[in-house]
């Protein structure tokens, strides 16, 4: 049986950040998934799975792999694979490939969070990271909110300047809290083990949107920024 393989080129030419945003919106009213995660670990290295059911729409299970030290060896630091199976007897359907959906279900879903909870006439978003994943927060709030300026700050200043001169128009933050403080939306996409964010640093009416800390030892933002917030 040939199973049909879904590229990243292929969907990439198919897919827009407000269209793919407001997919995702809507897929919020189906029929709720079953989910079941598991997590496997290797010091700092990371094998985490998803598996969802949705009654009347089919199964999906999207494995991720997480080595920190790849990029040092010019290798990417995120892979892994996402099956899709039939509702009605089980039977594989489609291997998607997995950059495609890492890129566009976690900065969709950002882009989402924003566009629902955030002012949509923000004039600042600060993205923290300047990894793969930054850069593709750079293209969905680019697109969500036009009229605003994105700024990058990463520990790393020069990663964020190499990343700032891939998109024309996005600026470095030289530094964090003054960043954080001019911020109408903050997002965060680290690796981070201590908070990155400070909660003295927020004020009222800013949109603080968190991608990173998927395993129990990782945070990025502070007690006091999450008693200060509204939680979603």
């Amino acid at each position: 049986m040939s199973i049909p393989f879904i590229s990243f080129d292929e969907g990439e030419a198919l897919l827009d950040w407000t269209g793919f945003a407001e997919a995702l919106a809507a897929s919020h009213r189906l029929p709720k998934a079953e989910i079941g995660d598991t997590f496997l670990y290797r010091g700092a290295d990371t094998l985490l799975s998803r598996s969802a059911w949705i009654d009347g729409m089919g199964l999906a299970v999207k494995t991720a792999n997480v080595f920190p030290g790849n990029p040092d060896a010019g290798k990417p630091m995120i892979n892994g694979s996402v099956c899709l199976y039939s509702d009605q007897d089980g039977m594989p359907e489609a291997l998607v490939d997995f950059h495609l959906v890492t890129k566009w279900k976690t900065a969709g879903d950002s882009l989402l969070g924003a566009l629902r909870l955030a002012n949509r006439q923000a004039r600042e978003v600060l993205i923290v990271g300047a990894g793969t994943v930054g850069a593709s927060l750079i293209e969905a709030f680019t697109a969500g909110f036009p009229q605003a300026q994105i700024r990058v700050w990463n520990r790393t200043a020069a990663k964020a300047e190499a990343l700032c001169a891939q998109y024309p128009g996005t600026k470095a933050a030289p530094e964090l809290e003054p960043a954080v403080r001019a911020a109408d939306i903050i997002v965060t996409c680290t690796m981070s083990s201590q908070p990155v964010i400070k909660g003295a640093w927020l004020h009222p009416g800013q949109h603080l949107n968190m991608i990173g800390a998927y395993r129990p030892d990782m945070r990025e933002a502070d007690d006091e920024a999450l008693q200060r917030a509204q939680i979603y």
